[in-house]
């Protein structure tokens, strides 16, 4: 088989894009062939699915964070010992931060990659009026393809015949499956998001795989996503000298796989530890706390002496940390929630309170201030907490790419760095080399 790739859209969030993705992963490996999973954009949830789905690891490609050259490298790498290339988009289609070129959309990373786009489309409350948003679609998407259409939350025959005769007759778009509403596959959704894979067994993504082998022609997607693209073989032989440990469990797991890479390149070991079982270290030469949901579990972080123990003497030893927001709430002298105050680190002099409403969702331009006043950066930042009580001086002023807001963030104390932002490790943020090599 000729090695091929699409890219699964949508004309919004929550058309069961992830789902629909997760199916087509599971099915294309009970056919026996490997798969490489990607997202568009800079989440960690959907990727951790993607990743689990396809036994290997989900690459985010970010046409933010990262430049076209990069982007196609990381893809180019990832598909070489693999037969199909999976991405799954990121909101609408054409969301992104630019409304003329539709800068960092899911059509961004199409038009770069050169390659099919397969649109999920929820028909739910909807029929004939389905054609429109396919030609819509159809109209703008200049630079790719549009290979074909999955119609998702179908309710009855009556209901496909009517959705999918008016897109046949309406459209240059064929039909390559429709999908039945079906509660019993959908991923259970939080405040961040859908629950992490960590929390989901396996047998749904198994039956998602049965559902997307009984729905779609997984032959003529597999034609269409044929692609002209000689993958580049991963050669380096990496030599560790140092070791870098990585908090990895049920509150810490809100990584770019990308940034492990490149720890790797950078002559660092992988130790994966955990918070949550109070594991300890004594021989980091590098510790990075990630993002993800401390806050479900205070409770038992806050007993993890341990694992904090560790954590300041590190600090004190003055060696490279980098904590990022659920990673730097741990650093704080703790956090409120809507019962107790549970008690962390302490490493800085502030503490955090969880929210009933998002506080934060998007780009960022980050400036550094003081010491880090070299540092130009851009990040990204989600999160329902916020800072208070806060007696550090602040050494990141952020502004949002689509908006004039401006506010400030992040910490340091001796060689750690702790912001509510997340970085990516690439040549648009070229500073964090020297910082992962222990200079600021």
């Amino acid at each position: 088989m000729k090695r091929c790739a699409f890219l699964l859209s949508a004309d919004k969030s929550n058309s069961g894009k992830t789902t629909i993705t997760i199916g087509i992963i599971s099915a294309l490996k009970n056919k026996g062939l490997s798969v490489a999973p990607f997202k568009c954009g800079p989440d960690y949830i959907d990727t951790m699915h993607l990743t689990k789905s396809a036994s290997t690891c989900a690459y985010n490609l970010d046409s933010v964070f990262a430049q076209d050259n990069e982007i196609k490298e990381i893809f180019s790498k990832r598909l070489y010992d693999s037969d199909v290339g999976v991405i799954e988009g990121a909101m609408g289609y054409f969301d992104g931060i630019d409304y003329k070129t539709f800068k960092a959309s899911s059509y961004d990373i199409a038009s770069i990659l050169s390659v099919p786009v397969i649109l999920v489309l929820d028909a739910s409350s909807s029929s004939f009026s389905i054609s429109a948003v396919v030609k819509g679609i159809e109209s703008l998407s200049d630079n790719a393809g549009i290979g074909g259409v999955i119609l998702n939350n179908i309710v009855s025959p009556t209901h496909e015949s009517m959705v999918v005769n008016a897109v046949l007759h309406h459209t240059n778009t064929e039909v390559l499956g429709v999908v039945y509403k079906d509660d019993s596959v959908k991923l259970p959704l939080r405040h961040l998001g859908v629950y992490t894979s960590f929390e989901t067994d396996s047998s749904l993504y198994n039956k998602l795989g049965k559902l997307i082998e009984k729905n779609i022609d997984l032959d003529k997607l597999l034609s269409i996503g044929s692609i002209n693209l000689n993958p580049t073989k991963q050669s380096k032989t990496l030599k560790f000298k140092k070791k870098a440990y990585v908090a990895y469990d049920k509150a810490f797991n809100f990584y770019y796989r990308h940034n492990l890479d490149v720890l790797n390149e950078l002559g660092y070991e992988i130790v994966f530890f955990s918070p949550m079982e109070n594991e300890s270290f004594d021989d980091a030469d590098f510790v990075y706390l990630g993002g993800g949901y401390p806050e479900l579990f205070a409770e038992k972080l806050s007993l993890s002496d341990k694992t904090m123990k560790s954590i300041t003497n590190h600090i004190e030893s003055n060696k490279p940390l980098l904590a990022e927001c659920g990673g730097m709430i741990y650093l704080t002298k703790g956090l409120y929630d809507d019962l107790q105050f549970h008690k962390f680190c302490g490493v800085f002099d502030a503490k955090c309170k969880m929210s009933k409403k998002r506080e934060a969702l998007g780009y960022v331009n980050v400036s550094g201030l003081g010491k880090l006043s070299n540092i130009s950066a851009v990040g990204h930042e989600f999160h329902y907490s916020y800072l208070v009580d806060v007696n550090e001086e602040y050494v990141f002023k952020i502004k949002k790419l689509t908006s004039d807001n401006k506010k400030f963030d992040g910490f340091i104390k001796n060689s750690a760095l702790a912001s509510y932002t997340h970085f990516y490790f690439s040549k648009v943020n070229e500073w964090i080399f020297d910082f992962l090599g222990g200079v600021l």
